[in-house]
């Protein structure tokens, strides 16, 4: 005979808290948003420099409603290696590693030494 249960059940799922708005999923931090939305948009910012739908950075910062350096800021991003990408991609990235801290911080030019640094432990 089956035992009737009232109220919840309880269960325990295990997971972690990350800082920064990670998305926790299964216990794994899962890719920052606000990087890649980043990301997406320096490569955007790019192409349309590239195209020579901006003459600069401060015309296309003028377009954007933001400052010049802001938008300088943001277009190192799209330097950043492929692998450095696929792993903000895959939500792969270091506990550490946020949109603050790439937009303060120099990123080297070497696609090897952004791998080093950016997929590692704090510099």
């Amino acid at each position: 005979m089956m035992e009737q249960i009232s109220g919840p059940i309880p269960s325990f799922v295990p997971m972690t808290f990350a800082p920064r708005r990670h998305h926790v999923i299964d216990g794994q931090a899962g890719p920052n948003k606000r990087i890649l939305e980043a990301v997406a948009r320096a490569l955007y910012w790019e192409d349309l420099l590239d195209q020579g739908e901006f003459a600069s950075i401060s015309d296309l910062a003028r377009a954007e409603d933001l400052q010049p350096t802001t938008v300088a800021r943001l277009l190192r991003l799209a330097r950043l290696s492929p692998e450095v990408i696929d792993t903000l991609m895959e939500g792969a990235q270091p506990r550490w590693l946020s949109l603050y801290w790439l937009q303060r911080n120099d990123i080297p030019h070497s696609w090897q030494e952004q791998i080093n640094l950016l997929t590692g432990d704090r510099p």
